[in-house]
């Protein structure tokens, strides 16, 4: 009788876990080895979509002012639930490109590219 209770307790315990993992992608994918080629100053918005393709977004500052991002992250994540807390972590990698464009001309750009790790802890 005690070994059938020990089961049974095992298996709900058990029952009330799991686990999930899920891949993602977000934003549009772009060429990073032609980010070398930007020059400030002198690269046009045609040259840029040459290059990289049309921007996740692009935003109208004033008149003769845009700001375009391209950016594009993308990784697994895995969700673990236990009893009374879950956790999620993220791995993958992001890269984002920041361009302010004056006059249909590249005046400044910014650009970053690393791993994308996540954790969270959920009781």
């Amino acid at each position: 009788m005690k070994f059938s209770f020990i089961v049974m307790v095992s298996l709900a315990v058990l029952s009330l876990s799991g686990c999930a993992t899920s891949s993602y992608s977000v934003g549009k994918n772009f060429a990073s080895e032609n980010v070398a080629q930007i020059v400030k100053g002198k690269t046009t918005s045609e040259e840029l979509i040459v290059l990289l393709g049309e921007p996740y977004t692009k935003t109208v500052l004033s008149a003769s002012d845009e700001k375009w991002i391209y950016m594009h992250s993308e990784g697994t994540t895995k969700a673990q639930s236990y009893i009374v807390s879950m956790e999620v972590k993220t791995t993958g990698t992001q890269k984002m490109l920041d361009v302010l464009i004056s006059n249909g001309v590249v005046a400044n750009f910014a650009y970053t590219e690393g791993p994308h790790p996540y954790s969270m802890q959920v009781n």
